[in-house]
């Protein structure tokens, strides 16, 4: 707290945004390259456009079932999976606030009952978006298998659990976590 009682300044929303693009940049170099060098290479277009629509349906799925695919057992069910670990190199996540907390030690991501209801629809929303890129990635596996590309369908599949699959759970535990917080 300052000594003058003035509020500390608040990080401006383009170094949060600058901030939090790092790893989603990194995440998403690292994991779409290889995916788009194997559809490029080795997809016939005719079922690159099919698994496209058919990921896309994706979006249509209601937020209510989303609430069904959570794992039972809470948050210790996601602590076992190591899920925690994985918001320490995500935006909004451990590295970020702390980086963001040296230069404005007062910085929360979540302030407000406003700001945690934003927080909750933005997890559905990236949840879906991931669900989508899970099963795009999915079925690049295993088209990649039945064409005999083991060792793409491996890449793709072991990138498809680290890029998709956690996430996805990450945005359910935080949603766990914050659950009794949203009423």
């Amino acid at each position: 707290m300052p000594p003058t009682g003035k509020k500390a300044a608040a990080p401006s929303p383009a170094l949060l945004a600058f901030y939090n693009a790092v790893p989603n940049i990194f995440w998403s170099v690292l994991s779409l390259g290889p995916l788009c060098v194997f559809c490029y290479q080795h997809m016939a277009r005719p079922w690159l456009y099919g698994f496209l629509a058919a990921s896309f349906l994706a979006y249509v799925v209601p937020i209510s079932r989303f609430r069904h695919w959570q794992l039972s057992g809470g948050p210790a069910a996601y602590r076992q999976l190591g899920v925690p670990l994985v918001n320490r190199f995500t935006q909004h996540g451990d590295l970020i606030n702390r980086l963001v907390r040296r230069q404005y030690p007062d910085y929360r991501h979540i302030r407000t009952r406003t700001s945690l209801g934003a927080l909750i629809r933005t997890s559905y929303h990236q949840e879906r978006f991931h669900l989508m890129l899970f099963l795009f990635f999915l079925l690049s596996g295993v088209y990649a298998a039945a064409h005999g590309y083991w060792k793409w369908a491996l890449l793709l599949t072991l990138v498809n659990v680290v890029y998709n699959l956690y996430p996805i759970w990450l945005q359910q535990y935080l949603r766990v976590r914050l659950g009794h917080l949203s009423y």
